[in-house]
């Protein structure tokens, strides 16, 4: 029942709820990438360790090839010393110098002895030469002399790039610390006043949207603009607690669907019965085919179990086997019908069975009448010959729920011409839109005051616009 209305009125609730939830959760994203700066220079305190590794390596070949050149000491000094181990030295120390500058750049890491502890690459080297340990101290202090200086340009260039490094560090580490401050308080903002405030530009497309699913669900055009617009009023400018989105959109909806299913003009039949004189004379009309005949005995039913005495008139003397069908309700019912032969003169029988109520004390009369098209002129006279004669208490149109907007113009070309007092709406369980039910209250100002809903006698339901409501948004 009502499955695609529920659809589209459901997917409007879910779309908006989800739109203002993400307006309410723009902040949390923004704050996340703020932090990862600071997880950034975890992984570089790291890279100290990879160097660490590399310089034992490194420092094998350093003696082996020292002691080689040990019975030439005065041709290796120059010459083959600084071309062996200067280019060597150099991208190894710089390397393993600037790594080390990476992992310091706060400022408790500008001690220079602390950076001049890659001597561990001389360490292993005075274990292995045994015989002539003055020597290897004298020609590494010759070359390690220019060593020594291109260690100390080094540690210059590494100092510049430590400043440089430093500076660079410090702009960025700024700015997200001001984005951090601003983050909290916005979350301290959330937390405390935990609303979202709806504004124009987050509904007007949804609301637009809205009122072409409601035409699609067969919902006449001046309703559906008027449910967009009550939507409108209530939605815009309202702020709701961030955990109450769903449940106020979908209340709003609720209250909207409830004031355009509500009538003033609503009845209860039996109410009526009870408050009138008796016989209440009820004229049942509509158009074929929309189950006139099997409501009348569901209304005889709900009579009855009010302790109601009443009768049927079989005045659709018009369409094949009418007269058997009403006869074949009023056995099962245990009521009376008054009827005659096909092609009489309908107004005649309501006429008879007015009289018999009187005669027996009934309290209503139940006139059936042929189905009509509204633009049938000679059975349209028909039926206003019938009201001037028989003077109905109540003129009741039966439809069927499943007609569409065709229905309204139907509704409303009935009631020009013999005037209609309430609506019941047939075969309701199998209607996947309802638009039809929302427009004919809006739409022609007659109320719908029962709606069948099965096949048995019993499926007959007083119409509730608050539990209709319900059941389209839930």
């Amino acid at each position: 029942m009502f499955d695609f209305l529920k659809k589209k009125i459901g997917g409007f609730i879910d779309g908006l709820t989800r739109k203002e939830e993400k307006k309410a959760g723009e902040k949390p994203p923004e704050r996340l990438p703020e932090e990862v700066p600071e997880t950034r220079l975890e992984p570089e305190k790291e890279k100290p360790v990879q160097p660490t590794k590399q310089k034992p390596e490194i420092a094998k070949p350093v003696p082996e090839k020292k002691p080689e050149p040990k019975p030439l000491l005065p041709k290796l000094e120059l010459p083959k010393a600084p071309k062996l181990e200067l280019p060597k030295a150099k991208p190894e120390k710089q390397k393993s110098e600037p790594e080390k500058a990476k992992p310091a750049p706060t400022p408790k890491i500008e001690t220079k002895p602390e950076i001049a502890k890659p001597i561990t690459l001389q360490k292993p080297v005075k274990p292995k030469p045994e015989t002539s340990p003055k020597r290897e101290t004298e020609v590494g202090g010759g070359v390690g002399g220019e060593v020594g200086r291109e260690k100390e340009v080094g540690e210059v260039v590494v100092e510049a790039t430590k400043r440089e490094t430093q500076v660079g560090v410090v702009e960025p580490e700024e700015k997200p610390k001001e984005r951090i401050k601003l983050g909290i308080l916005g979350t301290v903002k959330g937390i405390i006043t935990r609303e979202v405030e709806i504004s124009e530009g987050d509904v007007k497309e949804m609301l637009e949207g809205l009122e072409l699913e409601l035409l699609e669900a067969d919902v006449e055009m001046g309703v559906a603009e008027g449910i967009t617009q009550e939507l409108r009023g209530k939605l815009i400018g309202s702020k709701v607690a961030k955990g109450k989105l769903h449940s106020f959109v979908s209340g709003s909806i609720r209250d909207t669907l409830v004031d355009v299913l509500t009538n003033e003009k609503s009845f209860d039949i039996v109410e009526r019965v009870e408050a009138s004189e008796k016989p209440v004379r009820i004229m049942f009309i509509g158009i074929n085919g929309a189950g006139k005949t099997t409501t009348i005995a569901k209304v005889a039913k709900l009579l009855m179990n009010s302790n109601k005495k009443v009768v049927f008139a079989a005045a659709d003397t018009f369409r094949a086997a009418a007269i058997e069908q009403m006869s074949v309700h009023a056995d099962r019912l245990g009521v009376k019908v008054i009827k005659r032969d096909y092609g009489s003169d309908p107004t005649s029988v309501a006429y008879d069975a007015v009289n018999y109520a009187k005669a027996h004390g009934m309290d209503a009369v139940l006139i059936d009448t042929a189905g009509r098209q509204d633009t049938n002129i000679s059975l349209i006279n028909e039926m206003k010959k019938m009201r001037r004669v028989i003077e109905p208490d109540l003129t009741i149109y039966i439809g069927e729920s499943i007609a569409g907007n065709a229905m309204i113009e139907q509704i409303s070309s009935f009631n020009r011409e013999v005037g209609v007092d309430a609506v019941i709406l047939t075969k309701l369980d199998c209607d996947p839109k309802g638009g039809t039910m929302l427009s004919i209250s809006r739409a022609t100002g007659i109320p719908i005051i029962y709606v069948g809903v099965g096949q048995k006698y019993e499926d007959l339901e007083r119409f509730d616009p608050s539990a209709i409501a319900s059941r389209i948004v839930d």
